[in-house]
């Protein structure tokens, strides 16, 4: 019974934490329809600031063209300072874009504004980073959901606001909000991973009975460094830092999640987040795009919940599942719109409208968040903020290369041609999945670093009889 209620305790614990870290999430997801919404208000008539679509599209990519400045200097830091720490920096600049913004009358204004949210809206791949450390190993993917959830409501959050206001009213709001979520990150301990990498085990011990949550079994390499933290004669073998990332345990991994990336960026996801009202209107949705964005939003936030409660089931058949039903959700979309091109009117607009649902609840199942939980699980500790910074640097510009160019695709192949290839693309997906990705659920670091371990065979004479 004691044990019981000690347990629940140390759950509610962590549970807490892990909120309060992956509040920087709401406002990423904010950000994200944040962007779409100002870019149908500076395009009407009435806008007191002027863009054409190529500055439009400048506006919507520029973000994520200067994320991975931050990606990598908050990766950097992730492995010198710690997570904790580096997590609530990156509030700093995200204050600071959110008040430009509140404040802009021109366009020069929104541009910085919008660079400055960048430099920080990386900053949540890093939640998943300090989740995958501190969460028991069987209920790791119940906690990563948290942050997709969280995107999920900041996108639902934001749609409502910009129902009933202005969007610097909406910028002045989340100034207000990240600078909560900047005092709160004093509540979180930090890592105890990561302080015990560092040889302070003593704040590692403490860390751990603020998160309720038990030390890591002893073992011959955890005994070793506690007596090279504590043992001025004991000393590590002198291997350059370089040659770490020679290894098969980081250069393997880092060809995977890319591959990864490619794919989470091909299937088009981003694209719907980011020009969703425009998307809608050129598939001829006939709703307003504002509350079809909330149904976008809405279910988003369930697919993140059916994806949290879905945590026994291994990620490769997420993977397949989540593809498969991104790939079909398209199909409906494309022979929709070529069936009724010609049409004025198309009938059973409806059908649309359920496909578009329909393709963001399958992205939130894998294809959406596991890409970026995938680098937090993957990499040896002494590299992980580095690596997960490097590749998840190249999925940010892979992110930016699309936003920027989806909207000339259009005018030169047309919608129908465009979103054919982001179904091709969610078929490789699925074939990724079945025959290229690691199964890392219910493993720990060391079994899944296992798995990329070079394993050569011994010399012939060693072989014989």
């Amino acid at each position: 019974m004691l044990n019981a209620i000690k347990n629940n305790r140390g759950q509610l614990k962590l549970m807490i934490c892990s909120f309060l870290v992956s509040y920087i999430a709401l406002i990423v997801g904010c950000s994200y329809v944040y962007t779409s919404i100002l870019l149908s208000k500076l395009k009407e008539p009435s806008s007191s600031i002027r863009i054409n679509e190529e500055m439009a599209s400048w506006i919507a990519s520029v973000p994520i063209l200067v994320s991975p400045v931050g990606l990598i200097v908050i990766g950097i830091l992730t492995d010198k300072i710690g997570r904790k720490k580096s997590i609530q920096i990156a509030y700093i600049p995200m204050m600071i874009s959110w008040l430009t913004l509140a404040y802009s009358t021109t366009l020069e204004s929104v541009v910085v504004g919008r660079i400055m949210l960048g430099s920080s809206l990386s900053s949540a791949s890093y939640v998943y980073v300090y989740l995958a450390e501190v969460c028991p190993t069987q209920y790791r993917v119940l906690y990563l959901s948290v942050v997709t959830v969280f995107v999920g409501v900041g996108m639902i959050m934001e749609c409502v606001l910009a129902m009933f206001f202005q969007w610097q009213t909406v910028s002045a709001i989340l100034f207000v909000l990240c600078c909560f979520g900047f005092v709160s990150m004093f509540l979180v301990p930090e890592s105890p991973a990561w302080l015990r990498a560092h040889g302070r085990i003593y704040e590692a011990e403490q860390a751990e009975i603020r998160l309720g949550i038990d030390p890591p079994p002893s073992s011959p390499s955890t005994v070793t460094a506690v007596a090279t933290a504590n043992n001025g004669d004991v000393k590590e073998p002198d291997v350059p830092y370089w040659k770490l990332f020679t290894q098969s345990t980081v250069w393997k991994p880092t060809l995977i999640t890319l591959a990864f990336f490619v794919c989470q960026q091909g299937s088009g996801f981003y694209v719907l987040l980011f020009y969703s009202i425009d998307v809608l209107h050129d598939c001829r949705v006939q709703w307003d795009g504002i509350t079809v964005t909330i149904f976008l939003s809405v279910a988003r936030v369930i697919g993140s919940m059916v994806f949290s409660m879905l945590h026994k089931v291994r990620r490769k058949t997420l993977t397949v599942v989540s593809s498969v039903g991104m790939a079909l959700s398209l199909i409906v979309i494309i022979i929709y719109m070529k069936t009724y091109k010609e049409v004025d009117e198309p009938p059973y607009g409806m059908t649309l409208i359920v496909a578009f649902v329909a393709y963001v609840f399958f992205s939130l199942l894998s294809i959406l968040p596991l890409p970026w939980t995938l680098c937090g699980e993957v990499f040896p500790m002494a590299v992980k903020g580095t690596m997960c910074g490097i590749v998840q640097v190249i999925g940010f510009e892979l992110m930016f290369i699309v936003i920027k160019i989806y909207p000339s695709l259009v005018l030169m192949c047309g919608i129908e041609n465009v979103w054919s290839v982001f179904a091709g693309f969610c078929v490789l997906s699925a074939l990724y999945g079945a025959f290229i990705m690691p199964e890392t659920k219910g493993k720990s670091l060391d079994e899944i670093l296992t798995s990329f371990k070079s394993h050569k065979k011994p010399p012939i004479e060693n072989r014989l009889p």
